[in-house]
């Protein structure tokens, strides 16, 4: 993923993300869809063939919740999750 914000890192730009991502989609008692998202975005660079990452400078993402996030985070996973379901009809699952 590119970055809108690039780091510069030991006077080097990390112009990517290396995403670490983990959803957890479940239901609520009364039928709605909910979920939780761990999420890590690691400055990643390309340079001559080889990919320096900076862990240390990694930007979590934790939500418990749906609703509990801003407009953006909701309509992002809802993509995701709009995707997902996609998948899983095209794979008849």
């Amino acid at each position: 993923m590119t970055s809108t914000n690039p780091k510069i890192i030991d006077g080097k730009t990390y112009d990517l993300f290396s995403i670490n991502l983990a959803i957890t989609g479940k239901y609520k008692t009364d039928g709605t869809p909910d979920a939780s998202v761990a999420m890590r975005l690691i400055p990643t660079r390309v340079e001559d063939g080889n990919v320096e990452t900076q862990e240390n400078y990694a930007v979590p993402i934790y939500l418990g919740n749906i609703k509990t996030s801003d407009p953006e985070t909701q309509q992002a996973i809802t993509a995701v999750m709009a995707a997902l379901q996609a998948f899983i009809s095209d794979k008849e699952l």
